[in-house]
């Protein structure tokens, strides 16, 4: 759980809750949203985010952290696994044995796809945000942000295969604010 500054304790704090829509009904599932500007300071968990190597995929293969977080990357199958990926700082994490895990820390914000050498057809995603008020929708489209501090946003997308969606929303104590993002192709 992320810990929160003491002026967004509960109650003092409002929320979004809302819908993406896409032009096929599976590109729904799986869309990160996320305010793109909030106050804070924010402090990642103490403890790792995992995303597991299993079934020779990556779970789960989209990943929203906060800046600063530990991912730990296990090795649940049972081969040798390599993590790497070519954006940002570019790092290779080497290749490990089944029940290993290894640690990368996300010092910069940015959209990081991860990468097996051993087996190219893995593919997964950590998208590193600036603050800690973002969800991943589920098959029907929907999230739900809470802890909010009340103040008008933009709310962003993140999807792999959609363009960017936007929309203005305003956060009051108490109330749950809702929206409904429409993306497209690019």
């Amino acid at each position: 759980m992320l810990a929160l500054p003491a002026a967004h304790a509960e109650g003092t704090t409002g929320g979004v809750a809302g819908e993406v829509s896409a032009p096929s009904p599976k590109l729904r599932a799986g869309v990160v949203v996320y305010l793109e500007k909030v106050s804070g300071p924010f402090r990642p968990a103490a403890e790792p985010v995992v995303i597991d190597q299993a079934g020779m995929k990556f779970i789960p293969r989209v990943l929203p952290v906060l800046r600063g977080s530990t991912v730990a990357f296990r090795n649940s199958d049972p081969v040798r696994h390599n993590v790497f990926t070519p954006d940002g700082d570019k790092y290779n994490l080497g290749t490990w044995a089944t029940g290993e895990s290894k640690t990368h820390v996300f010092p910069k914000s940015g959209v990081y796809r991860q990468l097996c050498n051993v087996h190219p057809e893995m593919e997964a995603f950590v998208i590193v945000l600036d603050n800690p008020f973002f969800a991943v929708t589920d098959e029907q489209g929907r999230f739900k942000l809470e802890g909010v501090p009340p103040g008008s946003y933009t709310l962003k997308t993140w999807s792999e295969k959609l363009g960017v969606g936007t929309a203005a929303i305003t956060v009051e104590a108490g109330q749950s604010a809702a929206t409904k993002i429409v993306l497209a192709r690019p």
